[in-house]
């Protein structure tokens, strides 16, 4: 998500879960390209990226945070963001720890990605970024279009890809290995499911974007990786924490 032509810079105070970031930069943007503004819910993008990714010159709200020493308490039981700390309430078993690679995005080494016993992708190892900012997972057009031909998944006009939903208990396992570890999904995480009127339509979690670093094209591991697993962003050690999250607590 980009944002363009960022025109000028106050200083603000930002209210998050009742914590107040004093003297932060805050740019706007007056233009924004593409169809995803027109249509957003949300009036803004408050990042939590590394400083290197800023707009403008200046520390990003969650830097200000650490050096003002700012903590929160706990959130709403159906998901929370929990700053200055973790919950061992709401994991099992072990954290897995991954050094980030590049300080810029989230950004770590994956080892490789198989699908159902296959790793004709990453086999060497490439780059991924951990990102709630996205909704899917993401990465080179030539292996997503492949991971869609194994899932079943087929383009429609709209540039989503679609899938049987009456296939899904047959589709196949997607792992991803980080740091040795393997995180695997099923159709029932990878896979959307939508309402058009009085009929439901399931579609891929899995969509082409192209990025490249200085270490190769980028995978994106966004929402639909990411809500299946606890995730912490430890900016103090720069390391990504995985561990297995535990279920809801119904209310």
């Amino acid at each position: 998500m980009l944002w363009k032509k960022l025109e000028w810079k106050i200083c603000v105070l930002v209210q998050v879960a009742g914590l107040t970031t004093e003297n932060q930069e805050f740019g706007e943007s007056v233009y924004e390209p593409g169809s995803a503004f027109v249509m957003a819910r949300f009036d803004g993008v408050l990042g939590m990226g590394y400083p290197a990714l800023a707009e403008i010159l200046g520390n990003p709200v969650f830097d200000n945070m650490l050096a003002q020493k700012l903590k929160t308490t706990r959130g709403k039981p159906e998901g929370e963001l929990l700053l200055g700390g973790t919950d061992e309430a709401l994991y099992n078993g072990p954290i897995n720890w991954l050094p980030v690679s590049a300080k810029g995005y989230w950004q770590i080494k994956m080892d490789s990605l198989v699908v159902q016993g296959v790793s004709p992708f990453c086999p060497h190892g490439c780059q991924a970024i951990v990102d709630t900012g996205t909704s899917l997972i993401a990465g080179p057009t030539e292996d997503i279009l492949n991971i869609q031909q194994l899932i079943g998944a087929s383009p429609t006009n709209i540039g989503e890809f679609i899938i049987d939903c009456s296939r899904l208990s047959s589709l196949p396992h997607v792992t991803f290995v980080l740091g040795g570890k393997e995180y695997t999904l099923t159709s029932e995480h990878y896979v959307r499911k939508e309402m058009l009127g009085d009929r439901e339509l399931c579609f891929s979690g899995f969509q082409a974007v192209d990025m490249v670093s200085s270490e190769g094209p980028l995978w994106i591991l966004g929402d639909v990786f990411l809500t299946q697993f606890y995730s912490i962003f430890d900016r103090g050690q720069d390391r990504v924490g995985l561990a297995t999250a535990k279920q809801p607590i119904e209310v």
